[in-house]
């Protein structure tokens, strides 16, 4: 075996509880190919934690202050 080591793959239900988002919001965004990047396992679905640290990254962000207007 080589030296790099498995990621530990998430489920849906561990997923969810970190996103905070439903389970059905999870099966909703594979159907239209957008959220994280996800395997199958056989019928089970699993995703890489590092995939899903890249899909939170191109998110958009917010929360910056709009510029002073001078008066």
């Amino acid at each position: 075996m080589s030296d790099q080591t498995l990621e530990t793959l998430l489920d849906e239900k561990e997923l969810s509880r970190l996103l905070r988002v439903s389970i059905g919001t999870l099966r909703f965004w594979r159907t239209i190919e957008r959220g994280p990047r996800y395997r199958k396992v056989g019928q089970l679905v699993r995703y890489a934690p590092s995939d899903v640290h890249e899909w939170l990254s191109r998110r958009p962000a917010g929360g910056e202050a709009q510029p002073e207007v001078a008066r």
